[in-house]
């Protein structure tokens, strides 16, 4: 499989909400123990194996509004097929840290799966990573500040939080079992503390007489 994730090359665009894309992919090649180089298709490339099968991870270099060249590109240079593709990218409508998975759907007023969708259509996987809309009042609220904004650090903690279990929901999903990740991850709370469950009690022995 191919798992892009979007956002926007160059220091500038490192810290903001829009480039959540590229802050799961280096969670992904951390677990999965590869490093990005460069790619002649206008993106940054990883691979790794897992089961025996070779699988990539790629950040376009194009800018967001342009992702679906890459990926497109790349798609096509590794004879892969669309419902081979994983996209990860921001969502202003999904609070901050939630997932959303999904196998398909529209582009949901994000560019850079509008273009992506321009490119290959709309039948692959999609990740949605809440970073939440701006609150009413704020100074400099509009979405395009909010998007391109760094994002505080309670947050950015928040956030890190869903990335820990986001190789575990990928690995799922390269399983075939991505039904059950939704269901798993899907609307999970990040911003609440797993809860601690007591240690089961030992069963107490009868004393013998």
């Amino acid at each position: 499989m191919i798992i892009a994730g979007l956002g926007n090359p160059g220091p500038e665009y490192e810290n903001t909400r829009h480039n959540v894309g590229f802050w799961a992919l280096e969670a992904l090649a951390k677990r999965f123990k590869t490093q990005f180089d460069l790619s002649p298709f206008k993106a940054k490339a990883a691979s790794f194996t897992f089961k025996g099968g070779s699988h990539f991870l790629l950040k376009p270099m194009t800018y967001m509004n342009l992702s679906g060249e890459a990926v497109a590109r790349f798609l096509t240079h590794e004879q892969m097929l669309i419902g081979d593709l994983i996209v990860i990218a921001d969502d202003i409508n999904i609070p901050v840290g939630k997932l959303r998975l999904r196998p398909s759907g529209s582009e949901g007023g994000h560019n850079g799966l509008r273009s992506i969708i321009g490119y290959i259509g709309k039948n692959f996987w999609r990740l949605r990573i809440g970073v939440g809309r701006p609150e009413s009042g704020e100074a400099g609220c509009d979405l395009i500040s909010h998007v391109l904004g760094p994002m505080p650090a309670l947050e950015r903690g928040i956030l890190d939080s869903a990335l820990k279990d986001l190789p575990d929901l990928v690995t799922m999903l390269l399983l075939g079992m991505g039904p059950r990740a939704m269901s798993r991850f899907n609307g999970r709370d990040y911003s609440q503390p797993e809860p601690e469950f007591p240690p089961t009690p030992k069963p107490v022995q009868p004393r013998s007489r």
